[in-house]
């Protein structure tokens, strides 16, 4: 055991350092081979940056999956769709659906593979065909809503989308969103002071109607205690009648011994007239 390691030891002392490094690069050389696609080069993992999507960006995450996975075309157009839409909403700018972006990551994947088919040919045609594709790449990924334009509220997001659509996708997400926050914090404090505004302009409605419900309830009350007043001496007069039963005063009972009424014939009389003016 000792003597295999000896020897193996020995055989990597003897072999030059400048084989040893060309083992590694060679070996490092097929890894990148295995991973590079014609005419979109290495394959990324993941989109990254402050730029929306570029169109090689796409293709690059399309083919990690779909090459290095061994995943369907539709699965890796649906996973490298959900990365793009989470870069859209990072900008606030609303897209199509995601199973749309979806498909057009497969007709991009198509039109590579269209041009991959006829990579032999030596045509003007093909030449032109394969330089116009690579001169795309590092433009948009363009999946914005057919009405994004209209739907942006803020200036400065539909300048950002204007510039990614311009060619190499101009300005970056960092700067934007520095806009973006500036702007969503006036459009804040404008509908704070907004609130504000309404909120007093309610108190001091509320204000005035208590102030007319109360001078009402004031006026209502003087006038029922006015009322009282009036009507008080007639009601403490036949509580007092009724309390002392001092109805049939002497001089009545003269009377009504002058026309024969009885006694209990005028009480009936005199209550029945009292009811009929509302004092009983």
């Amino acid at each position: 055991m000792c003597s295999w390691y000896s020897a193996r030891l020995l055989y990597a002392c003897l072999i030059p350092v400048s084989f040893q490094s060309s083992l590694t690069l060679g070996s490092m050389e097929s890894t990148r081979s295995k991973t590079e696609v014609w005419l979109i080069g290495q394959h990324i993992t993941e989109i990254t940056g402050a730029q929306l999507p570029s169109r090689g960006d796409v293709l690059r995450l399309f083919f990690h999956g779909h090459n290095e996975h061994k995943k369907t075309v539709n699965d890796s157009a649906s996973e490298v769709a959900a990365s793009v839409i989470s870069f859209w909403n990072k900008a606030r700018i609303p897209t199509i659906t995601e199973k749309s972006i979806g498909r057009k990551v497969v007709d991009l994947f198509l039109m590579w593979k269209g041009l991959k088919k006829n990579c032999t040919r030596t045509t003007d045609t093909q030449r032109k065909k394969e330089e116009t594709f690579c001169d795309e790449l590092e433009d948009l990924f363009d999946v914005a809503h057919p009405k994004a334009m209209q739907l942006l509220t803020i200036k400065e997001d539909r300048a950002f989308l204007a510039a990614q659509r311009e060619k190499g996708r101009r300005g970056v997400m960092a700067g934007v969103d520095k806009k973006i926050a500036c702007s969503i914090k006036r459009r804040e404090e404008s509908k704070s002071k907004q609130s504000l505004q309404q909120n007093q302009a309610s108190s001091a409605l509320e204000y005035d109607e208590l102030g007319s419900s109360s001078e009402t309830e004031s006026q209502s009350s003087s006038s029922s205690s006015t009322s009282s007043l009036a009507i008080s001496p007639v009601v403490s007069s036949s509580n007092r009648k009724r309390a002392t039963l001092k109805v049939i005063t002497p001089e009545l009972s003269s009377t009504l011994d002058r026309t024969g009424i009885s006694h209990r014939s005028a009480l009936r009389i005199v209550s029945a007239t009292a009811a009929s003016l509302g004092e009983l």
